[in-house]
């Protein structure tokens, strides 16, 4: 490589997470060993399954993270190491990365690095000291957002069961008010439900608690549930939707593809989106008329389908 393109893969290298503390000259030494890879969109770069004998750090264009059943998780933007964890640890790779645009990609064989580890270990410690910091920081994020995500379940819950009691506190004053018995103030609010005008939201999640808790937030809405996006699309064909709330990660088919298939059979319709894996700025390239990250701001939650059930009416 040229002196100035090493100079340059030298100042980005230096910006990876992994690689972090390095001295110019270590790094030097890690650049010896790599090569300089260009891939088409849509070409698989890593296969689940298979030995982690190489990594890669993407130095432009995008990659994407792909399940097994074939759903995209996640997707990686510069500068990004992918596949490091298998280098380091000799473990087949848990999951498929795929280019989503042309990419330009610096391979790190696993020889050549390990090489690189053992003939010196001033390297070999600070890489490990990254890699460890790094998935130490991975596990604190996870645990805040399971924390926010639990307490705010039982917020909610709370407040379930606080407009459960006052509901009943309500019929009872009917009751005591206007002299009517309780079988009969029921019957009146039946009627009233029944002949009043709700509006009909489908939740597809393939999470049990995740579609329970969205229908709780969404009391005061008609709901029906999918589990899948093939189920969904059997309930939208029946009619009678005004909103469709869906999951982006499911097996089968995923929020991706079920809004295609909505905006192709039902235009008009609106979707939103949520989603523990992909963030805003990448569901921003799709069609969605909302999106929300987990763990859910329930109350701004409940906004977002307001305002996206006012827009498709």
């Amino acid at each position: 490589m040229a002196k100035n393109q090493i100079k340059m893969l030298n100042e980005t290298v230096r910006k990876i997470p992994l690689f972090a503390g390095l001295s110019p000259s270590q790094i030097n030494a890690v650049l010896g060993v790599c090569q300089l890879k260009r891939l088409p969109a849509n070409t698989v770069v890593c296969a689940s399954g298979t030995q982690a004998t190489e990594m890669y750090i993407l130095l432009s264009g995008e990659l994407a993270v792909v399940t097994g059943d074939g759903t995209r998780v996640a997707t990686l933007a510069p500068v990004t190491t992918v596949g490091e964890m298998g280098v380091l640890t000799r473990q087949e790779r848990k999951a498929t990365i795929e280019t989503v645009t042309d990419c330009n990609l610096l391979m790190i064989p696993r020889m050549g690095f390990e090489m690189v580890l053992e003939a010196d270990l001033a390297v070999q410690a600070r890489v490990y000291r990254n890699l460890f910091t790094s998935l130490a920081d991975k596990i604190v994020q996870d645990n805040v957002r399971l924390r926010d995500h639990l307490l705010e379940k039982a917020a909610q819950e709370e407040r379930v069961r606080l407009f459960r009691r006052r509901a009943e506190m309500a019929v009872d004053l009917l009751v005591k008010e206007a002299g009517m018995n309780r079988d009969q103030v029921e019957a009146r609010l039946d009627d009233q439900l029944r002949t009043g005008e709700h509006l009909r939201v489908l939740i597809v999640d393939d999470e049990e608690e995740i579609r329970g808790l969205l229908r709780q937030t969404l009391a005061d809405y008609d709901t029906l549930e999918a589990s899948t996006g093939e189920e969904a699309l059997a309930a939208l064909r029946q009619g009678g939707v005004d909103l469709l709330v869906t999951d982006i990660r499911m097996p089968g088919m995923d929020g991706y593809a079920l809004l295609a298939e909505v905006k192709q059979e039902f235009p008009e319709l609106p979707v939103v989106a949520i989603s523990g894996v992909v963030s805003d700025r990448d569901a921003q390239e799709y069609e969605f008329d909302g999106f929300m990250e987990k763990p859910l701001d329930l109350q701004g939650f409940r906004q977002l389908v307001g305002e996206a059930v006012e827009r498709g009416s």
